[in-house]
C-alpha cells in the first residue's frame, strides 16, 4: 500500500512540474511577442521613411532589387488595384532603421519574387515588368491574393485604426520570415461588433 502511495504522490509531483513548465513556457512566450511589438514600435519612432517617386515600373522593380542587394532584411508589401484595373503594391523594403516606400505594379513574376522574398527563399529572375491587366473586380482579386497568402503562412494580425471623422478602420497582415502582406483595411462602424 505504501508503494502505490509513492507512486501516486511521485506522479502529483510530476504532473505538478510539467504543469509548471506549461506555465513557465506560456509566460516566456508572451515576454517574446512583448519584446518583439516593444522593439516593433522603437523601430517605428526611429524609422527613417524615404518615399521614391513614381519613375516605371521596370526602374522601380530594379530599385527594390538592389536594395536587396544591399542587405535590405525586411520587405512590407500592401496590396491594391488602381483605376485601370491593375493589381499593385505599396511596397516597404527596410535595412536597419531606413526604409524606402514605393509602388510597383503586379505580375506573376514580380507577385512571385515578392513572396519568394518573404519567405526567404530563392529568388527567381524576373524578366517581364508589364502589369498583368486580367484583374476585373478589385474585391475578387484581393479575395484571391488574402486566399493565396493565408495558404503560405498561419501568422496573422489585425490592426484597428480610427480616422478623424471617427471611421474606423481594420486591416489585416499576414507574416512572414522576411517581413509581412497588408491587405486593404476595411471600414468598420463599431470595433466591438468583432465581440459578438
Amino acid at each position: 500500500m505504501k508503494t502505490l502511495t509513492n507512486i501516486d504522490d511521485n506522479m502529483n509531483i510530476k504532473f505538478n512540474n510539467i504543469k509548471a513548465m506549461n506555465v513557465i513556457s506560456e509566460n516566456a512566450a508572451s515576454q517574446q511577442v512583448a519584446g518583439n511589438r516593444a522593439e516593433e514600435q522603437e523601430e517605428k519612432t526611429n524609422l527613417r521613411v524615404i518615399k521614391i517617386r513614381p519613375a516605371g515600373n521596370a526602374k522601380m522593380f530594379r530599385t527594390l532589387t538592389k536594395a536587396i542587394a544591399a542587405g535590405a532584411t525586411t520587405l512590407i508589401v500592401t496590396t491594391r488595384v488602381d483605376v485601370a484595373g491593375c493589381g499593385y503594391v505599396w511596397f516597404g523594403i527596410r535595412k536597419g532603421y531606413t526604409e524606402l516606400d514605393g509602388k510597383l505594379l503586379l505580375n506573376a513574376q514580380i507577385w512571385n519574387y515578392l513572396l519568394a522574398f518573404l519567405m526567404g527563399k530563392e529568388l527567381p529572375e524576373v524578366t517581364e515588368f508589364e502589369p498583368d491587366r486580367e484583374i476585373c473586380c478589385q474585391s475578387e482579386w484581393l479575395a484571391e491574393v488574402a486566399a493565396e497568402v493565408e495558404k503560405l503562412t498561419p501568422i496573422t494580425s489585425e490592426e484597428y485604426n480610427e480616422s478623424e471623422e471617427g471611421i474606423g478602420y481594420l486591416a489585416k497582415k499576414y507574416h512572414f520570415p522576411n517581413g509581412k502582406v497588408v491587405m486593404p483595411a476595411e471600414a468598420m462602424e463599431d470595433i466591438t461588433d468583432l465581440l459578438n
